[in-house]
């Protein structure tokens, strides 16, 4: 069991798997006289360019942390440690990386992607990485397509600025965009409203009336007193306007 902390720039090159296994319980295998299996979560932890790779529980403790303020030590297991892919694989998706996918360069032939794979290496930025055996492991192209990926990214990195500028002036044009539209929309129902009012003749009669004579209108209208003081001529107005539209629809 490893007791030092993890090096998080490691992990970032590594292809942890899990899995669901089972492993053979010692002790219920003698009670009963024959195996007995246990159901387990594993995981495969693969390193890109080496075909080789370590199998640990799931569960298991992978490496101690050290708190600097309190000194106390505390385990984190592989699930913990690779937590996306963990997750992945108890929701059934896919278990991936962060990464550019080979698929996604020029430089690369189907033949060399699946090569590739077949020696862990599923991004450029891990191609990009490899160095050592496992760099001498990809044969005699190796250093070449290791080249070729780095350019690749350094190339990116340099028009991404760029690309961020781009991505958020399409962003204010289209926020522009509907922003325009609203509007439109909103003096439309403006001119709508306004030539319904100027169309209603007793929308242009109410209009020239004053509080008192409003007033007089409603409680003829409605057969009742209008009870309080002031009362602001636009509700009024409203309530002279849905007295007229109720004669009408009455008539």
């Amino acid at each position: 069991m490893p007791a030092t902390n993890q090096n998080d720039d490691g992990d970032a090159a590594l292809v942890p798997v899990f899995k669901a296994s089972s492993i053979q319980n010692p002790a219920k295998s003698l009670l009963a006289g024959r195996p007995i299996h246990d159901d387990c979560e594993v995981v495969e932890i693969r390193k890109p360019g080496s075909r080789d790779w370590h199998v640990h529980g799931a569960h298991e403790q992978s490496h101690a942390v050290y708190d600097p303020y309190s000194g106390e030590r505390s385990y984190v297991t592989y699930a913990e440690r690779f937590r996306k892919q963990y997750e992945q694989f108890k929701s059934h998706q896919a278990q991936t990386k962060s990464g550019t996918p080979l698929t996604e360069v020029g430089f690369l032939t189907l033949a060399r992607i699946a090569e590739l794979k077949g020696q862990n290496i599923y991004t450029i930025e891990a191609l990009a990485a490899i160095d050592g055996n496992e760099l001498k492991n990809l044969g005699y192209a190796g250093r070449d397509l290791k080249n070729k990926a780095q350019e690749y990214i350094a190339a990116s990195q340099q028009g991404a600025p760029n690309a961020i500028v781009l991505a958020e002036l399409e962003a204010s044009k289209a926020l522009m965009m509907t922003m325009q539209q609203e509007l439109d929309a909103l003096k439309a129902n403006v001119t709508e409203k306004r030539s319904s009012e100027k169309s209603h003749p007793e929308k242009e009669r109410f209009a020239k009336m004053t509080i008192e004579q409003l007033r007089a209108y409603i409680e003829e209208a409605s057969g009742e007193p209008i009870l309080g003081g002031f009362i602001p001529k636009a509700i009024l107005l409203r309530q002279a306007y849905d007295l007229a539209a109720r004669a009408k629809a009455a008539a």
